[in-house]
């Protein structure tokens, strides 16, 4: 007999639906948990949570917090140097895996969390040629010399900068803002031709750049671990969640207008000195071409991307740092006093190489990294070894600056806020050992990805430092501040109150 709906229709009812939803769900769920457990590639030896071996979509819940560098730092206190993190990846602590991940000679590809962080430039290339190819016609522009053609710029961003915390002082104010705001406006003046104007807004206001600059943030990683939910979201006929997921073709947007509008005002071979004159003529030393427009407004993008929240928030917990520490406080106004660098204009070469900055800058990064958590890599090779662990290809593989660079085997005390760890006995800049120095893993990079920009970040930072200790003491505004600094990550570090209430009095 044919069965035909008139048939089926009376056992349709709403529970007898729902309990068949239910089942295929459970039974889909029950699949996949299957499957992963039968066809991970990770050695079964792997320690880690029971969820890791079951299912990834732990960590979106992990991911979405904002506390996966938090997460995955406790559990390689429990499990060791090796933990599985899913039934496709791991992630490593220990000091011989640094150089199989992360050094030029490592074979393994960035993973495809990558294809997620906006439109493809040097940062996203997961092809080593590729990427060695735009590295060759863009590293020019962060040269030695190329920095110090830029230090004006710096310097007049950093006069803005200290009229502001001059404006308010003893009164409370949000340190991290006003970071960010020297960041931007250093970021627009040397990689787009002209200032955001930062330091511009009614009553201290962020430009409209900044917040879908927060936003493309959100959403790059949100793609990264939750596409299918992004792309449903982004169907969704509602205003505020399309803007939300337009963050990034805005800043694009943004770039693409400064980039044509610098052109059209300077022509291609401009006397201005920056870099985005520099990235525009392209590098007549090793006879590369300049980039397409497109490229170009791609690079300089994803650099402005890269530049506001690094730089900012690692001014931020320096200052942060600074008020929870009055005796590093006042060991650094001393140094800064006595190497008469505001008789020499705060030029950077007076204020570069002064040991007690160095320390508390080199300590800020190694507790707060810029990027706290994974920075992923997958194996390419069909055998690939990892600290003795072999490892089939499309492996994931990652570590971590928040579980490194607190490693007591290096560190002692490393949850000690402590710069004199890089001082030597005489009070001299103590790079650290070979090995400290092997697992500061974050700030700039590693090998062949080492980020090109780090040495305006750190001219930018010590500037910004060395100006305001010889001006101010600064305090905490209260002790809620503590919870506001409390380290999230997406990505990128970013404190949990989103702001630092801190207070600069006048010396």
């Amino acid at each position: 007999m044919a069965i035909s709906f008139e048939t089926i229709q009376p056992y349709l009812t709403a529970p007898a639906v729902a309990a068949a939803l239910a089942a295929v769900l459970a039974g889909t769920v029950f699949w996949n948990i299957l499957t992963n457990i039968l066809t991970s590639p990770i050695p079964s030896s792997v320690p880690g949570p029971l969820l890791a071996r079951l299912t990834y979509k732990w960590l979106i819940a992990v991911d979405t917090s904002g506390y996966r560098g938090r997460t995955v730092h406790e559990l390689h206190k429990k499990y060791g140097p090796v933990v599985r993190l899913s039934p496709s990846e791991v992630s490593f602590s220990s000091k011989d895996a640094v150089k199989s991940i992360y050094s030029a000679s490592a074979t393994v590809i960035k993973g495809p969390a990558y294809d997620h962080f906006g439109r493809k430039g040097m940062f996203q290339m997961k092809d080593p040629q590729e990427h060695r190819e735009r590295y060759r016609r863009v590293a020019h522009i962060f040269s030695a010399s190329s920095l110090q053609q830029m230090e004006p710029l710096v310097q007049a961003v950093m006069d803005r900068t200290v009229a502001a915390f001059v404006q308010r002082a003893g009164q409370a104010v949000d340190a991290l803002h006003w970071c960010r705001m020297m960041a931007l406006d250093v970021a627009g003046e040397v990689l787009m031709g002209k200032a955001f104007g930062a330091f511009e807004g009614e009553g201290g206001k962020a430009p409209v750049y900044v917040d879908h600059l927060d936003n493309a943030y959100i959403v790059w990683n949100l793609w990264s671990i939750a596409p299918l939910l992004c792309w449903v979201l982004e169907l969704l006929p509602i205003k505020g969640i399309r803007e939300f997921f337009a963050g990034g073709d805005y800043v694009y947007k943004y770039g693409a207008d400064a980039v044509h509008d610098y052109i059209a005002r300077e022509g291609r071979a401009s006397s201005r000195r920056n870099l985005l004159t520099k990235l525009i003529a392209g590098n007549d030393e090793n006879g590369t071409e300049p980039l397409s427009d497109e490229d170009i407004i791609t690079e300089v993008s994803n650099l402005t991307f890269a530049a506001v929240d690094t730089t900012g928030n690692t001014a931020t917990y320096a200052l942060y740092r600074l008020a929870c520490h009055p005796e590093w406080q006042q060991k650094l106004q001393r140094e800064i006093r006595a190497s008469g660098a505001a008789d020499k204009g705060f030029a950077y070469k007076a204020v570069q190489g002064l040991p007690i900055l160095n320390a508390v800058y080199t300590e800020t990064l190694r507790l707060h990294p810029a990027a706290p958590s994974a920075l992923p890599r997958q194996t390419v090779a069909p055998i690939t070894e990892i600290a003795g662990l072999q490892l089939p290809a499309k492996t994931l593989v990652s570590m971590q600056a928040t579980t490194t660079q607190r490693d007591p085997a290096y560190f002692p005390k490393p949850e000690q806020f402590d710069p004199s760890r890089w001082l030597t006995a005489d009070g001299q800049i103590y790079q650290g050992t070979p090995d400290m120095q092997e697992m500061m893993i974050v700030w700039g990079g590693k090998g062949p990805r080492v980020c090109m920009g780090q040495y305006m970040a750190t001219m930018e930072i010590k500037l910004l430092l060395a100006r305001l200790m010889a001006q101010f003491t600064v305090r905490l505004q209260s002790e809620a501040t503590h919870d506001e600094m409390v380290m999230t990550d997406h990505f990128t570090l970013i404190p949990k109150g989103k702001r630092c209430g801190l207070v600069f009095t006048v010396e």
